[in-house]
């Protein structure tokens, strides 16, 4: 997917982008099944954090492949602006989902260990969502034109 998103199919490398997304989607397809399907097993465990966790990672894999999902159609409708944007969406929501969930975790697992779940249950509620956050503000801050100031940057001058 990372391929994908810093190298876009443009002229002759349009079919490979083409394939590599379709490939990439199988396997999402895949991925989110097999993780939808461990997340049934959560309910049954209060250290995780019970039902509660169950319903967080099944909102985790909506968010992932909700975004992969509204991507796909944009570019079914030839908008390829409003794929790029969900694809960054995509990708942030799987990073998240990922290292932000660690990272997160490894955080916030000592500061609440007197609260059972609790630590957990912020994560994954929270990492996909603010892995979107992130890669929004990543894109825009790509995406400007060649030139452009910040308000904060123009009260500077």
């Amino acid at each position: 997917m990372h391929v994908q998103l810093f190298r876009p199919g443009y002229g002759d490398a349009r079919s490979m982008h083409k394939l590599l997304g379709r490939i990439s989607f199988l396997f999402l397809t895949i991925s989110v099944f097999c993780a939808v399907w461990l997340a049934t097993e959560h309910g049954a465990v209060p250290e995780y954090g019970g039902k509660l966790a169950q319903y967080g990672f099944y909102s985790m894999s909506a968010f992932v492949y909700g975004c992969v999902i509204m991507g796909i159609a944009a570019i079914r409708s030839g908008d390829a602006a409003k794929h790029r944007i969900w694809m960054f969406r995509f990708v942030g929501s799987m990073w998240g989902s990922f290292w932000l969930f660690r990272v997160t975790l490894f955080v916030l697992d000592p500061l609440l260990r007197n609260y059972e779940a609790t630590a957990i249950l912020i994560v994954i509620w929270g990492s996909a969502p603010a892995g979107i956050l992130i890669a929004e503000i990543i894109r825009r801050r790509l995406d400007r034109p060649a030139g452009y100031k910040s308000a904060g940057a123009m009260q500077a001058e």
